[in-house]
């Protein structure tokens, strides 16, 4: 009886070790190239990977129902402003631009394609947080504010930001405002993660 628990503990353990392992690879596989890109853009790294988390759990090929594609789920609207902030005169003119640790990606590869590649999808990403952040840099929580926007647009965020006292609205009005649950949700869940983040020294680099 005592040679079945230890055998039948071992195998716990063991199980638990290897979860713990591949719990660690999945969530952290991603962590240099995230770094690189958020510096890049002069985003804090630890929060460009809870967005990543949030919005794809570290998939480059999770799809949205709104056409988003790979780890910071890119739309095909943000890749099209992307593209003319660079003045490319193609998607594929401007991919091929950014470094990456693999050139697979065939030279005229199309927007599916071209954002489940991480590099890309993390560069343009991070391109457009940051393009949040300056558009909001001069409200009261710029954080609250950059990441509704990234998840629902700014015009939505206009709303409902919207009040003769703006300037000193709280990020705790600001966020009960924000008439959309899974937003409301998104926002908070990713403040919470990037807290923890921080806290932790989680991203590897």
């Amino acid at each position: 009886m005592r040679k079945k628990l230890v055998l039948l503990f071992s195998a716990s353990l063991l199980i638990a070790i290897c979860g713990l392992l591949a719990w660690r690879y999945w969530t952290h596989r991603f962590d240099k190239l995230i770094a690189a890109a958020a510096r890049q853009h002069g985003v804090d790294p630890a929060l460009v990977k809870a967005i990543v988390y949030e919005e794809s759990f570290f998939s480059p090929s999770a799809h949205s129902s709104q056409n988003a594609v790979g780890l910071m789920q890119v739309t095909p609207v943000v890749a099209q402003q992307w593209v003319e902030s660079t003045r490319s005169r193609s998607l594929s003119e401007a991919v091929a631009a950014i470094p990456r640790q693999s050139q697979k990606r065939e030279p005229e590869a199309g927007f599916e394609e071209a954002f489940t590649d991480p590099a890309v999808s993390l560069h343009v990403g991070c391109w457009y947080l940051q393009s949040l952040f300056n558009r909001y840099r001069g409200e009261p929580d710029p954080l609250a504010f950059a990441l509704a926007a990234y998840n629902a647009g700014p015009s939505n965020v206009d709303r409902w930001a919207s009040t003769a006292n703006r300037v000193n609205i709280t990020r705790e009005e600001f966020i009960a405002r924000i008439d959309y649950p899974a937003t409301r949700s998104y926002v908070q869940k990713i403040i919470q993660r990037y807290d923890g983040y921080k806290r932790d020294g989680e991203i590897a680099e």
